[in-house]
């Protein structure tokens, strides 16, 4: 299936970088192969944020013709390594990726992030937050209603300045007075 989705999206002649995980296991086990012998260009970066020091290592490398030959304008793998201290946990994690584009490190490295910010303020907040995945709703029209009233509710947020949808449930919750005017209604 993801074989058909890079392809479509190669063929509509856009680029991708596609995350590849531990269940695509031949592919996952060569880009880790090639990124330990091959790697062409390198950019570290560390920064620190409240509680948390991270350096992400990313290193490109060109993927071989066999995996050309199977992924739909496959040009660059990418590894890469976020590890630091979380409070006082430390860790250490590595994502492998597969690319469309020709790029340097550094612009693999903004156009990930970039990935990884929408992960954290639309995913993680559906997700960790209003527990989208834990639904019980199993009925088709049903779980796509929730799904938009999940989005409405984040977008309407958002749109009012919140950065915390956490927070801003907590205080729009069970304020119809304050909720109603971010929809343009006007309560009455």
């Amino acid at each position: 299936m993801l074989k058909k989705t890079v392809q479509l999206i190669w063929e509509q002649g856009n680029d991708y970088i596609i995350t590849v995980k531990a269940n695509q296991k031949a592919l996952h086990q060569q880009l880790q192969s090639i990124a330990a012998t091959a790697t062409v260009d390198v950019d570290r970066q560390t920064e620190q944020t409240r509680n948390r020091q991270t350096t992400r290592t990313v290193a490109v490398f060109a993927v071989p013709d066999a995996i050309k030959a199977v992924w739909a304008g496959a040009q660059t793998g990418v590894e890469v390594v976020r590890s630091g201290w979380r409070g006082s946990h430390c860790y250490n994690e590595r994502h492998d990726y597969l690319s469309s584009l020709s790029a340097t490190a550094a612009q693999l490295q903004t156009r990930i992030r970039g990935h990884w910010g929408i992960e954290n303020g639309l995913h993680w907040v559906k997700d960790g937050v209003l527990k989208e995945d834990e639904s019980s709703i199993q009925a088709r029209p049903a779980a796509t209603v929730m799904a938009m009233v999940r989005n409405l509710a984040i977008t309407l947020f958002r749109r009012v300045g919140q950065t915390s949808i956490t927070a801003a449930i907590d205080r729009f919750g069970n304020d119809l007075a304050q909720l109603l005017p971010m929809v343009d209604f006007v309560s009455t």
